[in-house]
C-alpha cells in the first residue's frame, strides 16, 4: 500500500514538472512579437557607392552638430579685464543667446580667496559687468542679463595653489 501511495506522488510530482508545449510556444511568440516591436519601423538603406556613402556620413554629421557653448570664462588676478581667448568663449554665448530669446541670464563674478571680502565683491562684481558689457556689445539685449558678485564666497575648487586660485577668477553665465 505504501508503494503505492509512493508511486502515485511520484507521478504526480513527474506529470506537473513535465512543461506543457502550448504554453511554452505561446511564450515563445510573445517574446518574439515583442522583439518585433522594438524593430525600426522603416527600411534600411543599400549603400551602392563610396560617394553616396560619405554623402550620407556628411548628412549625419551636420544633423548632429551641436554648438558646445562654455558658461565660464576666467581672469587675470586682480583684474576685469576681458581676454582675447575668454571672448572667443563669449562671442559662442552671445551666438546662442541670441538664437533664442527667452533666455534669461545671471552672470556670477567671482574671485579667488585672496583679499578681503569687500575687495572680492567689488571685484567681483565688475567681472560680472564686463561680461555682461561684453555681450551686449554683441547684441544680448541688456534686459535679458543681471549680475550678481560673490566674491570669494563661493570657490569653484578648494586649496591654496595658484592653479587653483586662477581657476576660481572667473565669471559664470547661468541660465535662469
Amino acid at each position: 500500500m505504501h508503494k503505492n501511495i509512493l508511486f502515485l506522488i511520484l507521478s504526480l510530482s513527474l506529470f506537473s514538472c513535465q512543461s506543457n508545449p502550448k504554453k511554452e510556444e505561446d511564450k515563445k511568440t510573445q517574446i518574439e512579437n515583442k522583439v518585433e516591436e522594438n524593430q525600426p519601423q522603416q527600411p534600411y538603406e543599400t549603400i551602392n557607392s563610396e560617394e553616396q556613402a560619405q554623402s550620407l556620413n556628411q548628412q549625419t554629421e551636420a544633423d548632429n552638430q551641436e554648438v558646445e557653448v562654455e558658461d565660464r570664462i576666467l581672469f587675470s588676478s586682480n583684474s576685469s579685464s576681458v581676454e582675447e581667448d575668454a571672448k572667443k568663449i563669449l562671442d559662442l554665448q552671445a551666438q546662442w543667446l541670441k538664437s533664442d530669446e527667452s533666455i534669461k541670464v545671471t552672470i556670477e563674478g567671482h574671485c579667488d580667496e585672496r583679499g578681503t571680502r569687500e575687495y572680492n565683491i567689488a571685484l567681483g562684481e565688475k567681472r560680472a559687468f564686463a561680461v555682461k558689457k561684453y555681450l551686449k556689445q554683441l547684441g544680448v539685449p541688456e534686459a535679458r542679463m543681471k549680475i550678481v558678485s560673490y566674491g570669494k564666497e563661493r570657490p569653484a575648487f578648494f586649496g591654496n595653489s595658484e592653479d587653483i586660485h586662477s581657476k576660481n577668477r572667473r565669471a559664470v553665465t547661468v541660465v535662469n
